[in-house]
């Protein structure tokens, strides 16, 4: 989801958490980060037997793919030094 998308959604789960609750922010800038999505969706479904299709899981794997997707031109804007919002 776009920080933009997060922040305005009453359902996003940064708007869901609890006022005193740890929240972890990942970057799409970061290599590391649609593996690390990854990594949670497995434990996800090993953990609480939830299922590969889950609305929260699809989301999931979709943001990271999109992560991958647009790593190059965010980190190209970043070079430029650019901070306006990708459309």
């Amino acid at each position: 989801m776009l920080k933009s998308e997060e922040q305005s959604s009453a359902s996003s789960c940064f708007n869901r958490a609890l006022p005193n609750e740890r929240v972890f922010v990942l970057l799409a800038r970061d290599p590391a980060a649609p593996s690390a999505i990854r990594q949670w969706v497995h434990d996800r479904i090993r953990l609480t037997g939830a299922k590969y299709d889950d609305p929260q899981l699809v989301e999931a794997r979709a943001a990271a793919d999109a992560m991958d997707a647009e790593r190059a031109g965010i980190r190209e804007q970043l070079a430029a030094g650019k901070r306006e919002k990708l459309v």
